[in-house]
């Protein structure tokens, strides 16, 4: 029996930044799954064949902006660090089991960055104009004319359009439908859809690292591993995206995802086909999932025109508990709440506060 409720787990990311970013700047890659339990770890099990799943799904990071003295510090030193409050990622899931081993679907986010700030650096001429008429006799015994740096803060606004569009494939190549274990591949691409030429609150284009879109093509390549009890469901995943060359002679950095999640549904003790539903023998019907995650992300550095910018990449860790309902209709709706646990950034970098899931999903064969 096929369950009523599906998932998005987060699997990777989608792109970077291009000049020094917060490594909270960039969501994270939605998958469509129908399997219960975690959010934003990949299950290894498939859909069933003819099974079609659509989701909507809302991440939202907030950042510990950069303060903006430190800001103009940073400029002063030449350090071109900008800061980010915040950012939206609205995105649009759907999954289709072509066999009981083989699901294929598509991501398309639409991602809003909010109050983007950055160190300005000015060279003012003040001063120069009156010495412009007097010769060399007139300004002997004057001191030379003034340069003054002036630093502040660039307002740049926010930067808001379409991202970039993933379609990928999950195979799964050990495990029959009603297993306790299973383990499957994940492949998939990045299609350069997004806007790459968003305008400034200054009237420029907003760098790479600020756009929507990367501007480039990308491949991913992951494994994922789950195994079931009674009641209980521990999932895993790891996940590799290459990083292509983009847009503004920028290459965003691969990505590298690791996930372990456990889940819980209380009152639930029996597997039934795929592995995925866990009812009581009376039939499907409403139902919770809780679960607690470990989402690991490593960032490469960025490279500008082949130069490598050392405020940039890293790795992060979130412990994410997270709550799903499961309606006995055809849908199910969830939450997630991520907070870093461990923060290895390089250089300069304003650090994420928290970042937070929350979705529905449906089940398009048993919508009533």
């Amino acid at each position: 029996m096929r369950k009523s409720s599906s998932r998005c787990c987060v699997v990777g990311t989608i792109c970077f930044s291009v000049t020094p970013f917060a490594i909270a700047d960039h969501p994270t890659l939605g998958i469509q799954q129908d399997a219960a339990g975690s959010i934003s770890t990949l299950s290894a099990l498939t859909l069933p064949e003819g099974a079609t799943i659509l989701g909507f799904e809302t991440q939202y990071i907030s950042n510990n902006e950069i303060n903006d003295a430190d800001l103009a510090h940073y400029a002063e030193d030449g350090e071109a660090v900008h800061s980010t409050e915040a950012i939206t990622n609205l995105s649009l899931n759907a999954a289709w089991g072509l066999t009981d081993d083989l699901t294929v679907g598509f991501n398309l986010p639409h991602v809003t960055r909010t109050n983007i700030r950055e160190g300005a650096h000015h060279f003012d001429g003040a001063g120069l104009d009156e010495h412009d008429g007097l010769d060399e006799h007139e300004t002997s015994g004057h001191e030379e004319p003034s340069v003054t740096d002036i630093h502040e803060i660039s307002q740049l606004g926010d930067a808001s359009g379409l991202g970039d569009l993933t379609v990928y494939g999950q195979y799964r190549f050990f495990g029959a439908s009603d297993a306790p274990l299973h383990t499957s591949t994940l492949f998939g691409i990045k299609a350069p859809t997004g806007k790459t030429d968003i305008v400034n609150g200054e009237g420029h284009r907003f760098e790479s690292e600020h756009q929507p879109g990367s501007g480039s093509w990308d491949v991913l390549a992951g494994l994922a591993v789950t195994r079931h009890w009674p009641s209980v469901t521990l999932d895993s995943n790891i996940l590799y995206s290459f990083a292509g060359d983009g847009s503004q002679e920028s290459n965003l950095g691969d990505v590298f995802n690791y996930n372990i999640a456990v889940s819980y549904r209380p009152g639930h003790s029996d597997t039934h086909a795929h592995g995925v539903a866990h009812h009581d023998g009376s039939g499907p019907g409403n139902s919770w999932d809780i679960a607690l995650e470990i989402n690991g992300e490593w960032r490469d550095n960025v490279t500008v025109v082949g130069e490598r910018q050392k405020h940039t990449g890293g790795n992060i860790v979130f412990l994410a508990p997270s709550v799903r309902y499961n309606s006995g209709h055809g849908w199910s709706a969830y939450a997630s709440l991520g907070v870093p646990i461990v923060e290895n950034l390089n250089g300069i970098q304003s650090d994420p506060n928290f970042r937070t899931f929350v979705g529905v999903s449906f089940d398009l064969d048993m919508l009533d």
